[in-house]
């Protein structure tokens, strides 16, 4: 896992205000990495936490959702999504997409939600009655790598990867058990959270 960032850092990551941070988390609009709506440790933050709230703002505003729905639809899929960002960083002249299609012209009624290469894609989205939004993993990237330049005042520095690549088996089994320690050490804190004083 790579290291921890401080509040300030993610939020200049992502471009919101501390207190519009607060609000989003407050009403769960907020999506984290890994299928977290909080991080797993008080104003601690991950370079993926700011992947997924990109995510989740992208969804909301290329996609037409509300963004309670995105940051739903974010931290549901986290591992499939997740898996996305890694094949674009392990192979990047490869697009991959996740996909919003609306069947329907009812927005009460929910989009359809696709993930991969175009050609996936194409094979699984039903018929939609609007043009379907396909949100690349790689804009997505840019966008992060552009708000850290944006930021670059505050010391933030990407790492080359936010993922780890799946030809290192060990490196990548060691990651896929950290990542399993931080959703326990989440689910430990909510939990917390949560019982009577």
């Amino acid at each position: 896992m790579q290291p921890t960032i401080p509040r300030d850092t993610f939020c200049a990551l992502i471009d919101v205000k501390s207190t519009t941070l607060s609000q989003r988390q407050y009403t769960g609009e907020q999506a984290f990495a890994f299928g977290l709506s909080k991080p797993a440790h008080l104003n601690e933050y991950l370079y993926l936490d700011a992947a997924a709230a990109l995510l989740a703002s992208m969804l909301n505003c290329f996609g037409g959702l509300e963004l309670k729905h995105a940051a739903n639809i974010v931290r549901q899929t986290w591992d499939d999504w997740l898996t996305l960002l890694i094949r674009a960083e392990s192979a990047p002249h490869v697009e991959q997409y996740v996909c919003v299609a609306w069947t329907s012209l009812d927005r009460s009624e929910p989009p359809h939600i696709a993930m991969g290469e175009a050609a996936d894609i194409a094979k699984v989205c039903p018929p939609s009655e609007t043009a379907p939004c396909m949100i690349s993993m790689q804009l997505l990237l840019r966008c992060l790598r552009a708000n850290a330049a944006k930021a670059a005042k505050a010391g933030i520095e990407l790492p080359a990867r936010l993922t780890v690549d799946p030809a290192d088996k060990a490196a990548y089994a060691e990651w896929r058990r950290q990542i399993d320690e931080h959703r326990q050490a989440a689910g430990e804190r909510v939990a917390r959270a949560k019982a009577p004083a």
